[in-house]
């Protein structure tokens, strides 16, 4: 039987095509993810066909499987390869900087000049200019990192932003003037 047509709002629409079978353990994997169990969403993930291990969406939970085991070395080169094939795809960028931050013999400035790299691809997006000011605060290049946050709460807005960055250990540094800032 093939899946013609589904719905998720937790899971990209499958491709027309593809086995109903595939798309549910696609969608076990990702529930035993929810679940912190990685292991048993890699098992899951391991029932699937070659072919079907290389779309867009199955890469995206294999990413989560690999960081919620921490194997980060592991999650920056499948992300690396995602940004390589789907560079459109802002996703594989902020997978890619999320790893490098956390990989061992990368770092934050690694991360910082990677997702600098994506800003003008997504102009809309505000997710890399918050995280690209995650970066710099942390780096302690806090003039910086205001500046990405501002254009973060261009492209959303001011309250969602300030919430968000409220709640970020990396702004920490920012804290005591994020309560009143405003456009």
């Amino acid at each position: 039987m093939k899946l013609e047509e589904e719905s998720s709002p937790y899971l990209p629409k499958p491709k027309l095509g593809i086995e109903t079978n595939d798309v549910f353990c696609l969608r076990s994997a990702m529930g035993w993810l929810e679940l912190g169990m990685p292991s048993e969403a890699r098992k899951e993930l391991q029932s699937l066909t070659p072919e079907l291990a290389k779309l867009p969406e199955v890469c995206g939970v294999h990413w989560s499987i690999l960081a919620r085991e921490e194997n980060w070395i592991e999650a920056e080169k499948l992300a690396r390869d995602q940004v390589s094939e789907k560079p459109d795809n802002v996703t594989n960028w902020i997978n890619w900087a999320y790893s490098l931050r956390r990989a061992d013999g990368f770092g934050i400035p690694m991360a910082y000049k990677t997702l600098r790299r994506s800003v003008d691809r997504f102009p809309k997006d505000f997710l890399i200019p918050y995280n690209l000011a995650c970066y710099c605060s942390c780096m302690k290049t806090l003039d910086e990192a205001w500046r990405w946050l501002d254009i973060a709460a261009q492209r959303s807005d001011y309250k969602t932003i300030r919430e968000m960055a409220l709640q970020d250990d990396d702004l920490e540094p920012l804290r005591d003037q994020l309560a009143n800032w405003s456009i």
